[in-house]
């Protein structure tokens, strides 16, 4: 089998899937709230449009787990691939925010699938030893997907208008699909195990053990923060006169990179924990600053700030998770812990649009600030007992 650095291909296809998916829907980053401004909704409508996406993801984490573990990750990027491809065409012929509310709830099915999936596959083809490392490398594919959809899809929304972007995201979304069907997935050998839990195991038999519902916490913690950020920062930039924030984006994914794969290897040698604190602390200082940008340089000097501390955390949390789940459940134990993620995005959004609506956007984010400080206290009391 041909090997680049100790990765196989299917590693490197897997995350070039990745890559498509998250182009696909980063690409609406910017058009898709102003698309709900456009059909008539408010502030909390936006949030509401943007949010359901994580509710739909939520309610369909258990099944694909449940897939995932009794068939592999494979069928599931198949079909989190097509549910993307389908779901931007929705949009086309959503002209009104209770159609967007439909439209944005199939849509959301996919990302659920594919997450999980994904997260399970890399796992598998990880190289022995470089199981941080080999996540935060895979991790990567998202932010390079930041680093250009959002912009190219708000220098694109005032040439080509919404329905180009739309179809241009099916469009990606279809190439994902192609290049899932090249992904050979191993079949697990991991020793971790205690006791060949299986599964089908209840639900609640995975959900309690402290090595996922503490991460899970801490997940839901960090997707609230990035809730704000996509669902909320071109409106709230746009407001303070600062033009094509899609550059946010850009610096954001590019910082991400590198903070992911450093600290997925940093992990691997001094531990989960010790990188895990430090991050969500950094992340937590700049929303305070956020809250008070009024320029682009300041702007870009958050999405610095925002990218180490998010890109350090999400990816050791990752790690952690695999670290301590065996094998036989890991499918299920990614999808609770995705699950909270998405929950955090999708009530996140809903409420912190109503904050916004009510108090204001630097309001809201010094709130956001205040709620992750909180989150890391948390984590670092429960995951050191």
């Amino acid at each position: 089998m041909i090997k680049v650095a100790g990765y196989s291909i299917s590693f490197f296809l897997t995350m070039l899937n990745n890559f498509l998916l998250f182009a696909s829907m980063h690409l609406l980053m910017v058009p898709l709230p102003l698309y709900v401004e456009r059909v008539g909704g408010d502030p909390s409508q936006v949030g509401l449009v943007m949010g359901i996406f994580a509710v739909a993801a939520i309610l369909a984490r258990p099944h694909v787990g449940r897939l995932v573990d009794r068939l592999g990750g494979k069928p599931s990027l198949l079909l989190g691939s097509l549910i993307f491809t389908i779901g931007p065409l929705l949009y086309t012929v959503s002209h009104s925010v209770p159609a967007l509310l439909v439209a944005r709830f199939l849509h959301g099915f996919g990302i659920s699938a594919t997450s999980t999936a994904y997260i399970i596959i890399i796992a598998a083809l990880a190289p022995a030893g470089r199981r941080g490392e080999a996540i935060g490398l895979s991790a990567a594919a998202m932010p390079v997907a930041l680093m250009t959809a959002p912009a190219i899809g708000a220098s694109l929304l005032k040439s080509k208008g919404f329905v180009t972007i739309f179809v241009l995201s099916a469009f990606i979304a279809a190439l994902s699909l192609v290049t899932a069907f090249f992904i050979t997935e191993p079949q697990s050998t991991d020793c971790n195990d205690d006791g060949g839990e299986k599964s089908e195991g209840a639900f609640f038999q995975v959900v309690r053990r402290r090595g996922v519902w503490v991460p899970s916490v801490a997940m839901g913690v960090l997707s609230m923060t990035y809730g704000s950020i996509i669902t909320f920062l071109p409106l709230f930039a746009i407001k303070r006169g600062i033009e094509n924030p899609g550059l946010f984006f850009t610096v954001y994914g590019l910082t991400l990179i590198a903070a992911q794969v450093l600290a997925g290897r940093v992990s691997d040698l001094v531990g989960r924990f010790q990188v895990i604190v430090p991050a969500m602390v950094l992340l937590a200082f700049s929303f305070p600053v956020l809250a008070a940008v009024h320029t682009l340089p300041l702007l870009l000097g958050v999405a610095v700030l925002y990218g180490l501390g998010f890109g350090g955390a999400r990816a050791t949390l990752n790690a952690l998770m695999v670290d301590r789940v065996p094998a036989a459940i890991r499918g299920m134990a990614m999808s609770i812990a995705y699950g909270s993620f998405d929950l955090g995005i999708g009530l996140g959004s809903y409420l912190l649009g109503w904050v916004a609506q009510i108090w204001g956007y630097q309001v809201m984010y010094g709130s956001v600030g205040g709620a992750c400080l909180l989150g890391v206290a948390l984590f670092a009391f429960l995951a050191r007992r």
